[in-house]
């Protein structure tokens, strides 16, 4: 799983390096036929008609190349220079969750001066644009080394409510006590090496001793509503970050199912339809001889119950 990763990585490095040399030969083209010919269009097809005789075999080439390059790199190249403008600007402008944000570009030190929030390139050279575009861009661009928005959010506090041992309801009463009092959630999860290799609890000596050590236990879809219960998953101000690795597609699955079914089961309770769910769930495991799948362990006080009453 890991060297699928490497190889990815490593080919998509290539092609970053493939870009950029190409990016940097039509560069040096175009600033060829401009000097000698004035200005031309930038990151456009040349029309040979409009091109003195003598530079048409450049001209000529420089389509050539231009064509090799890739169309999403091109919108790139074309709007490097105005995405970099917008954060010398003094405000930025930006959409998140359909509503359009404001923010100021620069902080005011002490003594009165103003320090960019985003330090931008200054590249000019094609090749030196590409290659960063690639490797870095800006944040909230890919491949998102700055981040995943264009800015930090302000207003809140960095946190990170981490936690993971034993059982769900064991991590469960930790991040209540952690978001206890605190504006927004941010929950972190832990997971015990079982559950980041794959496996299953079991009574078998060299699994039997890991599990719950050093991250939560997490193996079923009740467990993983077991985890986060009591919280609204859906709330802007709550977010879940989670430390995996191999099995990272179906604890995924996990959290997704979790996040669904509290909101069924809000929608029973708002349509008074709620309990009528549990009577069948209950009858269901009745009929298998099984017991209901509960909350086993105490709750916090500061537990409201959301999220368990679809268990099973």
């Amino acid at each position: 799983y890991l060297r699928q990763i490497a190889v990815s990585v490593r080919k998509y490095k290539k092609e970053v390096r493939t870009n950029t040399a190409l990016a940097a030969e039509c560069g040096q083209l175009h600033g060829t036929i401009q000097q000698m010919n004035g200005a031309v269009s930038g990151f456009a097809e040349l029309n040979l008609e409009d091109i003195p005789e003598n530079l048409r075999p450049i001209a000529k080439l420089y389509n050539e190349k231009l064509a090799k390059l890739p169309d999403f790199l091109r919108l790139q190249l074309s709007e490097f220079h105005q995405k970099r403008q917008a954060y010398l600007d003094d405000n930025f402008r930006f959409d998140v969750r359909n509503k359009v944000l404001e923010i100021s570009n620069h902080s005011i030190s002490l003594s009165g001066l103003k320090i960019p929030k985003i330090a931008t390139p200054k590249f000019n050279d094609w090749g030196e644009i590409a290659n960063w575009l690639g490797l870095e861009n800006f944040p909230g661009s890919f491949p998102f080394t700055s981040g995943v928005f264009p800015f930090k959010r302000e207003g809140e506090d960095p946190t990170r409510m981490f936690a993971g041992e034993g059982i769900a309801e064991r991590t469960n009463r930790r991040f209540h006590l952690l978001a206890q009092g605190q504006p927004s959630t941010r929950l972190s999860t832990a997971f015990d090496s079982v559950t980041l290799y794959g496996a299953n609890p079991h009574s078998r000596p060299d699994i039997y001793g890991k599990i719950g050590n050093a991250g939560v236990s997490i193996c079923t879809v009740d467990d993983a509503k077991r985890l986060y219960s009591g919280f609204d998953l859906l709330l802007p101000n709550t977010s879940v970050s989670m430390t995996i690795n191999g099995p990272a597609p179906v604890v995924l699955a996990f959290f997704m199912n979790a996040a669904v079914d509290q909101q069924i089961e809000k929608h029973l309770r708002e349509k008074g339809r709620l309990e009528d769910a549990q009577k069948t769930l209950r009858k269901h495991y009745k009929i298998q001889g099984l017991p209901v799948p509960e909350y086993r362990m105490k709750r916090p006080d500061n537990h409201s119950g959301f999220g368990l009453d679809l268990l099973g």
